[in-house]
């Protein structure tokens, strides 16, 4: 078997489709909108998407001496960072990439191109593409209202998640339906739980004689006066001699909350995503939430940037283009600290003479001023 052999068999979320409709061991059946409708879940993949896609994504042109600017002038400049195409912002492409990354572990995007030029950046739903190996290359269909169309790897922009095989990344939809369906059960257990407002059952207990259906209509009747949250305080009177005894709360429904609460770790964890950044602050201080923060952009969100700045290098810039552009995303305000030790730091970055003026304001969001731009340092004290 020859070396391309391996990537041959073509890869179709056809087989996803019919993965995902078996149940879990939950038996809960966990499709997109079902794992959406867990809230550590939908929280996670906002923190994630919302991130990424909010730090401006720059163009740069190499200079020599390993020095770069802004390449504002060239044409894929302002795709990355206005807009990609006429619908959409840069933010709202790039959130949605994400938020298949997150779930599907690939994204698409649809390059177009005019005289050779990147015009335009139109995404492609994951569960619609098909990918097939072509001797070194990948053919890309795409189906939409019953039409399938083929396109080749150089018009399309394909960003992938961990991969076994280096051409489809792994659905965290798929690999993780368990643990999704498991939060799913604890939800939906917990808002039948506090549907009756969190009361146990219990039995309603009388010396006279019941058949069938007379026991059924008092439990009906029962339930609808004097069950569920419209219900609560509700005086309940006893007549024929019926006597009302609680059967209390199991262990089950006292580990309710625990259950709770090592769901939303278990899927922080798979998501890399901070507790704090999902609104559980049990654990949380001031310093160890920055160092969290620090942690996130370190561990979590460097490894989806160079996945974006790398896929965008290879499919949207020519081999001539590669060597005087790159992309880079700008992390400079996701770890700002506060004014002070903003301004105690550019202090000692502007006396030891390796940041000017105007380069402080510029991060600042300042405009430059005149005679800004010298390097100085502070004189050495006797």
């Amino acid at each position: 078997m020859g070396i391309l052999d391996f990537f041959k068999r073509k890869r179709n979320w056809d087989n996803l489709d019919k993965f995902l409709d078996r149940p879990t061991s939950s038996g809960i059946n966990v499709t997109e909108t079902v794992a959406l409708g867990i809230p550590a879940v939908y929280a996670c993949i906002r923190v994630l998407a919302e991130s990424i896609a909010s730090l401006p994504l720059i163009t740069y042109e190499r200079l020599p001496g390993g020095d770069k600017q802004r390449a504002q002038d060239f044409t894929l400049y302002p795709l990355l960072h206005d807009q990609p195409n006429l619908l959409m912002t840069s933010l709202e492409l790039r959130e949605l990439l994400m938020g298949h990354l997150c779930l599907r572990g690939n994204a698409y995007c649809l390059i177009e191109r005019e005289a050779g030029e990147v015009v335009a950046l139109w995404p492609l739903h994951p569960d619609r593409v098909k990918v097939e190996v072509d001797g070194r290359e990948l053919i890309y269909t795409y189906q939409n209202d019953g039409q399938e169309k083929k396109y080749r790897m150089a018009d399309i922009l394909h960003i992938r998640a961990l991969s076994s095989d280096g051409i489809m990344g792994y659905s965290p939809l798929a690999l993780l339906r368990d643990s999704f369906g498991h939060a799913k059960a604890i939800s939906d257990y917990s808002a039948n739980y506090f549907k009756n407002d969190a009361s146990p059952g219990g039995i309603l207990s009388t010396p006279n004689t019941l058949n069938a259906a007379a026991a059924a209509n008092l439990r009906e009747a029962w339930n609808q006066g004097y069950r569920g949250s419209g219900n609560k305080h509700k005086v309940a009177v006893l007549d024929n001699d019926l006597k009302w005894q609680s059967v209390g709360v199991s262990p089950q429904d006292s580990q309710l909350i625990e259950s709770q609460k090592f769901s939303v770790v278990e899927i922080a964890r798979v998501f890399r995503v901070p507790l704090n950044l999902v609104m559980d602050y049990e654990r949380s201080t001031y310093s160890n939430v920055t160092e969290q923060n620090r942690s996130f952009l370190t561990h979590t969100l460097t490894p989806w940037m160079e996945r974006i700045e790398q896929a965008i290098h290879k499919s949207l810039l020519t081999e001539s283009e590669k060597q005087k552009y790159f992309v880079e995303h700008l992390t400079q305000n996701f770890l700002k600290a506060n004014t002070k030790e903003r301004y105690e730091a550019y202090q000692i970055a502007r006396d030891a003479g390796f940041m000017t003026v105007n380069e402080i304001r510029q991060l600042e969001n300042m405009n430059s001023v005149e005679g800004g731009d010298n390097y100085e340092t502070a004189p050495t004290k006797a």
